[in-house]
């Protein structure tokens, strides 16, 4: 059995995540590509975040609202979206997901 460290992630740092990553996705410079590995981000307020190509491995993001969020070609390996809002989000090659 794999052990899994979660690392505890306060607000700001996911705001400064995201702003970083907006950056790197528009080719700008100081832009870095999101690094939320093995990041605690349950109950994270994530809705319409441009998360394309991030690394979520192994990230705890129940019953997060990702409603909207771009998630392509994010690393979601041993992410855990249990409960998690994912209506209307972008999975690969443009799939979206719809909350019936």
């Amino acid at each position: 059995m794999t052990t899994r460290t979660v690392r505890t992630v306060r607000a700001e740092e996911i705001a400064a995540t995201l702003a970083s990553h907006a950056k790197w996705l528009r080719g700008e410079e100081g832009g870095v590509r999101a690094n939320l590995e093995g990041a605690d981000l349950r109950g994270a307020d994530l809705e319409g975040a441009s998360l394309w190509g991030a690394d979520l491995r192994g990230a705890d993001l129940r019953v997060a609202n990702l409603s909207g969020a771009n998630l392509e070609g994010a690393n979601l390996s041993g992410t855990n979206l249990r409960g998690a809002d994912l209506s209307g989000a972008v999975m690969a090659d443009g799939w979206h997901l719809v909350k019936n």
